[in-house]
């Protein structure tokens, strides 16, 4: 009962780790990687896992407090609707596409992936990852 508790609220839950094949990528070009899936202590009910390519760029506007904003570019995502046992460890291939028009890696653009595994009735795990755009 206290390891389902507990991986419900994130405690030595479902672990989540993004590999990339490269850490840097041109613009148009394919990012390949794999995620690494490792159960908590209690099997836990895997909806999903979501990789989502996001632009991180500074711009100063009028309605905003902040200078730095996130736009979304690109997800792909894994259905997997099953349990991950706990202690079992998985590999899961991906691949994203970058537009033909992203911009560079600069003081003003910065590139990530976003892994997120989407646990039913639990803290979500994720992880991210920066590309970098020559």
């Amino acid at each position: 009962m206290w390891k389902e508790f507990f991986s419900s609220i994130g405690i030595d839950s479902v672990k989540v780790d993004t590999i990339l094949e490269k850490q840097t990528a041109a613009p148009g070009e394919t990012v390949k990687g794999r995620i690494l899936l490792e159960g908590g202590q209690a099997d836990e009910p895997i909806e999903k896992i979501q990789v989502l390519l996001y632009l991180q760029y500074e711009e100063v506007q009028e309605y905003s407090d902040f200078s730095w904003h996130d736009k979304h570019i690109e997800e792909v995502n894994i259905e997997l609707n099953r349990n991950i046992k706990s202690g079992e460890k998985e590999t899961i291939p991906f691949s994203i596409k970058l537009p033909e028009n992203s911009p560079k890696t600069n003081d003003k653009h910065k590139w990530y992936i976003r892994t997120k595994v989407f646990v039913d009735q639990a803290v979500d795990p994720e992880d991210e990852d920066q590309i970098i755009v020559q």
